[in-house]
């Protein structure tokens, strides 16, 4: 292994503490940046702030700084066109070596070490010798100055003591030899000196080279564990993307699957639109074979136009005859209306009078009497037995307070009758070419055999709902003649929708004939009148009840049936209970008994000593199954839907729960504000992992109560150890766990579990409170 020399000015222009510890060593600054330039940076101008210059007193300017600035971006092209990093294996096992060798260097740079320390005890001691020297010196001036003085008085008195002059010149001697002796000494010691000062040099130069070496060392070991660090990262995000591609993978497969199945399926229908196709092309050659026919037959349009006109006449004699029809099928609907009243008011009679002989139907049905609005005054009757049942009827809904239904019977044909209340409105049809192959449009008549005008621009009506919309309105701007104040008010009671369907259900039943087959039709008569009657939006309180009096075994499994009886749900209770008050009888020191619940049809609140602490209900969701009953304490519900099989069950349910529960502190009380800080913070971290924006606690009802339920969490997640008082507190620890979220959420299982550890807390009195 080389080592190469690199002075501590350049090494400390890269290493701010070398600089520092060059600077406190005494051997000067970091070098100038500067390519090749070894002069001491310069100094910061006084007055000045900011970062010291980084080139010398010499290259300090504009010019030298941009040459400096272009050999870097050089240096840098240069590392930038170095190989790639080598894998993680290789690099692990290059720093595997570098730690080898940087263990061998440690005895050369503790050698090192020593040497400069050894140099500055040198330097230490160099400097002892001089002050020894100066010391001597100083000693041997005064010495040869005294020697001077002695000679001066010796000279002065050379006449008295000769003797004295020649040991004044002996003590000179011996003074000179003496500081010959001590500028020997100081000699010796200087070469000391400048030996110790070469040998610290040296020393600082290896230290330096040292220095270099691990600093270098040093930085790809840095380098390394960075790339070994950055590898590992992309190797976790290529498993990741690995699994994803995977998944996507599969995906993939499915939807290709999918798509092969569309292709196939696309596949046939090409096949079948190819088909359709020659059968197109097959029609559009033999119209064409048509077009020249008939154009071959406008020859004889012209002569055929007599025809037209004796034809014309003849369709004015039909018309006149339609018209009497039209009005000879009014006094046959006024009849059967007649007779339809009379049976619902005899069945009013049967009910007002519960000694007559009056059954559900069974009994003969009376006879109508003579219709009053009847032009002939003939007092024909008409029993409901021989009336005629409509073919079909299709309801137009509610328009003006009054229902409009559309009725067509057999002898009609294709005429339609619009029925308001009941009660004949107008009627419309469809009008055919010449010849009757094709639909020209609908016309519409009123009551009165008036014609109703199409559009503007148009000769006839564009489709049925458009003619009947026309005879709707015109019926709209006539008083209606039906009295509807027979109209029993369950019906009316119900909103639209749910008439509209209830109406819709009863169609099947009221158009179901014994000729047409079915079960409906082996119903008894009573009870398809009843069905007729609610499908016209006219039914009674009597037919209304032997609706709601029909279950599945009667009217059996069709899909007619299941309709009817889920719109027969809104009319009749779930449960035919009692109505009135229940005593349960005493249960833990109290007095328990059941009360109506006006809310709620068939339901009860369940009341202890006068306070109301429950409910039940009774839900039956097809007639055909047995009912069952909901209980609801008013901690939350009781099971999961309705799991009681009876109201005593139900009502046992509340009054146990009622009994386990322990109502908490009131909402001023201070233990609210006592509770422990680690409950205070598993509150806080479940309280903030809630999201009131969207799920369950964005819906739940009531208003009232979703306020209040928000306002306690906002509180409860502002802080980990701030106090929530009684007001907030006392909803979340009475709120039940379908109001937190749903049943699969993590977040609200542990808010739920984390206020039930409070509750046992504030209910026992247990733990330490701060």
């Amino acid at each position: 292994m080389t080592t190469t020399t690199t002075r501590p000015g350049l090494a400390a222009a890269t290493d701010e503490w070398l600089a520092r510890k060059l600077m406190e060593a005494g051997f000067g600054g970091p070098d100038c940046d500067f390519p090749d330039c070894t002069a001491a940076r310069a100094p910061r101008p006084e007055g000045k702030s900011g970062p010291p210059p980084k080139y010398c007193v010499q290259h300090n300017n504009k010019r030298d700084r941009q040459i400096a600035y272009r050999a870097r971006l050089a240096l840098e092209k240069e590392r930038a066109a170095q190989p790639e990093p080598v894998p993680v294996q290789q690099a692990v096992a290059r720093g595997a070596r570098e730690e080898q060798v940087l263990a061998t260097l440690l005895p050369r740079v503790l050698t090192a070490l020593e040497s400069v320390h050894q140099g500055q005890q040198a330097g230490a001691d160099t400097a002892a010798v001089a002050a020894h020297i100066a010391e001597v010196n100083t000693a041997a001036d005064e010495r040869v100055r005294q020697a001077e003085e002695r000679r001066e008085e010796a000279v002065q008195r050379a006449g008295q003591a000769r003797e004295e002059a020649s040991r004044s010149e002996e003590a000179a001697a011996q003074a000179r030899a003496e500081q010959l002796g001590a500028q020997m000494e100081a000699a010796t010691a200087l070469r000391e000196a400048a030996d110790a000062d070469a040998r610290a040099t040296a020393a600082g130069v290896a230290l330096d080279a040292l220095s270099v070496t691990h600093r270098q060392l040093r930085d790809e070991h840095h380098e390394l564990g960075g790339k070994h660090e950055e590898l590992s990262g992309r190797h976790q995000e290529l498993e990741r993307t690995h699994a994803a591609l995977a998944s996507e993978h599969g995906t993939l497969r499915t939807e290709h699957g999918r798509l092969q199945g569309e292709a196939q399926a696309l596949h046939e229908r090409v096949k079948e639109l190819s088909g359709e196709k020659a059968r197109i092309e097959e029609s559009q050659r033999s119209t064409a074979a048509d077009l020249a026919r008939v154009q071959s037959e406008n020859t004889g349009l012209a002569a055929r136009l007599g025809e037209l006109g004796t034809h014309r006449e003849e369709l004015r004699e039909t018309i006149g005859r339609l018209n009497s029809r039209l009005d000879e099928d009014r006094v046959q609907h006024r009849r059967e209306m007649a007779a339809l009243r009379a049976q619902l008011d005899a069945a009013r009679r049967a009910e007002a009078e519960p000694n007559s002989a009056a059954g559900h139907g069974a009994g003969p049905a009376p006879a109508a009497g003579p219709e009053s609005g009847d032009s002939d005054g003939d007092g024909e009757t008409e029993s409901v037995g021989d009336r005629e049942v409509p073919v079909a009827i299709v309801d137009l809904g509610v328009h003006g307070g009054a229902g409009w239904t559309l009725v067509r019977y057999e002898d009609d044909h294709s005429r339609w009758r619009v029925l308001r209340d009941g009660e004949i409105a107008g009627s419309i049809q469809p009008e055919h070419s010449l010849h009757g192959t094709s639909l020209l449009g609908w016309s519409a008549r009123t009551s009165h055999a008036m014609p109703l005008r199409p559009p503007h621009g148009q000769r006839h009506f564009a489709n049925r709902d458009q003619a009947a919309g026309a005879v709707v309105r015109d019926g709209l701007r006539r008083p209606s003649g039906t009295a509807t104040g027979g109209v029993a008010a369950a019906f009316t009671a119900l909103g639209e929708p749910e008439q509209n369907a209830l109406v819709a259900a009863v169609v099947p039943l009221a158009t179901a004939t014994p000729e047409r087959g079915g079960r409906l039709a082996r119903l008894p008569q009573a009870v398809r009148d009843a069905a007729l009657r609610t499908a016209l939006r006219v039914p009674g309180e009597r037919d209304l009840q032997q609706l709601t009096a029909l279950d599945a075994a009667e009217l059996g499994r069709s899909k007619d049936s299941r309709q009817l009886l889920r719109a027969l749900q809104g009319l009749a209770p779930a449960d035919a209970g009692e109505s009135g008050p229940v005593d349960l009888g005493a249960f833990g020191g109290r007095t328990w008994w059941l009360e109506p619940d006006p809310a709620y049809r068939g339901g009860y609140r369940v009341l202890a000593d006068g306070t109301e602490v429950g409910a039940i209900a009774p839900v039956r969701r097809r007639k055909s199954d047995i009912v069952r009953w909901t209980a609801e304490h008013r901690r939350g519900p009781l099971g999961r839907g309705p799991s009681h099989s009876g109201r005593d069950t139900a009502a046992h349910a509340v009054i146990a729960a009622e009994g386990a529960w322990v109502p908490l502190p009131d909402l001023d009380d201070e233990t609210y504000l006592r509770i422990p800080v680690g409950l205070r913070s598993n509150l806080f971290g479940a309280a903030s992992r809630i999201d009131l924006r969207r799920g369950r606690l964005a819906q739940i009802q009531p208003g009232a109560y979703r306020q209040e339920l928000h306002a306690a969490l906002i509180q409860a997640g502002r802080s980990a150890t701030g106090r929530i008082r009684g007001q907030h507190l006392a909803v979340l620890l009475d709120a039940a766990r379908e109001d937190l979220g749903a049943a699969g959420s993590a977040p609200a299982q542990r808010l739920y579990e984390a206020l039930q550890q409070i509750r046992v807390t504030l209910l026992s009195g247990e733990g330490s409170f701060t």
